[in-house]
């Protein structure tokens, strides 16, 4: 399933990559663009008309949201081709931009298992957030460019008018209050940028993390930014983790959310619930 616009990234040679590919690896294929269209249903389709053995997605986030959701739940496993903006699920699985690279892993064809959620009942294979990132990733959504730059300058432009936001989490065991900049949801660990927001986090071991990052004075940015790069940002005063199967968000300013970097209407209440083993995945 290719996406043509991914990432702003040109995309005109994947056909004659991928003919080349499956030839030299005796692959049958079927190649679809997304049209923004009932592409869900086009997919469904198709695994219900041929037996195919796995389905490729071309794309960034998004894209891969789009045919894990056909996925999930199935015994027919996923692979990556990651031409998007962040490809944070691809980053986290190890699985390289570098085309001839990915191809690679799908030519060497080890499924495995990896763990999913479900957010109010939607899918949700990476990262999703509410806060600062989030509100970056909406005007991200609205803008007609794409590319890594645009996505910083929009951080920018949030950092210096953000205002934290309210919440209780509620799990099977406890209760939580507070005020956070930014509140995580995942199973894995970083971000698409490599900036690794839950270094905690396994995506295969049956739990997810809520990761808060709290209010902070605008003087320990670098601060923040630097124990966010290096991987440490548990260790910092201004992060909260919160480990769990099953947990109820109670959004109390109606903040903006995102699931996979698509962005949602804001909610009073978000609920998360862990499914082990959801998807099953190419990977290395």
């Amino acid at each position: 399933m290719l996406n043509p616009i991914a990432g702003g990234k040109k995309k005109q040679d994947i056909p004659s990559i991928l003919k080349g590919f499956c030839a030299d690896n005796g692959f049958l294929y079927d190649i679809f663009e997304t049209t923004g269209k009932n592409d869900h249903q086009l997919i469904e389709d198709q695994l219900i008309l041929f037996p195919y053995h796995g389905v490729v997605a071309i794309g960034g986030d998004g894209t891969v949201n789009l045919v894990g959701n056909v996925l999930v739940g199935k015994n027919i496993p996923l692979g990556i081709l990651p031409m998007g903006s962040a490809n944070g699920l691809a980053k986290d699985l190890d699985i390289p931009e570098e085309v001839d690279e990915a191809l690679k892993i799908i030519a060497k064809f080890r499924p495995r298992f990896i763990d999913t959620l479900k957010v109010n009942g939607f899918n949700a294979f990476h990262i999703s957030d509410l806060g600062f990132n989030a509100r970056v990733i909406h005007r991200f959504a609205k803008s007609l460019l794409r590319g890594k730059f645009l996505y910083v300058w929009y951080g920018v432009l949030e950092f210096l008018t953000f205002k934290p936001f309210k919440y209780t989490i509620e799990t099977p065991i406890s209760r939580y209050d507070g005020e956070a900049f930014m509140m995580v949801i995942t199973n894995a660990s970083k971000f698409g940028t490599n900036v690794s927001i839950n270094p905690l986090g396994n995506i295969r071991d049956g739990y997810f993390e809520i990761d808060i990052v709290r209010p902070f004075p605008k003087l320990h940015s670098f601060h923040i930014m630097y124990y966010l790069l290096s991987g440490k940002i548990h260790k910092s005063k201004y992060y909260k983790i919160i480990r769990t199967k099953r947990a109820v968000i109670y959004n109390l300013d109606n903040e903006t959310f995102h699931i996979d970097g698509e962005p949602f209407p804001a909610v009073e209440k978000l609920l998360i619930e862990e499914f082990p083993k959801g998807l099953k995945v190419l990977l290395p």
